[in-house]
């Protein structure tokens, strides 16, 4: 578990490790699920998706803690809204090597 995330979990839910464990573990499928809706939706060119996806890894990622992703989540909103392929294509790269880090 990243250290920041354990800390703002254990910050908002309180010292009860099967509570921040259960939290913790469906923030990272979200993240891997999330991961793969935004492939799907730049290999389609949808972008409102690709923006849709981003901003729910932001809340995700927020929720948890995990600033890191939600500046990157941030960014690739940026990118979907500028239609961006290459920039949106690394920036989902980003979030899949953070979400490795899980």
């Amino acid at each position: 578990m990243k250290e920041c995330c354990r800390k703002y979990l254990a910050e908002q839910f309180g010292d009860d490790e099967d509570v921040v464990a259960e939290i913790y573990s469906e923030y990272v499928s979200s993240i891997n699920a999330k991961t793969a809706e935004a492939d799907a939706a730049l290999a389609n060119g949808e972008w409102n998706v690709l923006d849709a996806v981003a901003h729910a890894v932001k809340g995700n990622a927020l929720a948890a803690g995990d600033q890191q992703m939600a500046d990157t989540a941030i960014a690739l909103r940026s990118a979907a809204k500028l239609q961006d392929s290459d920039q949106s294509g690394r920036l989902i790269s980003d979030l899949k090597s953070l979400a490795q880090l899980l």
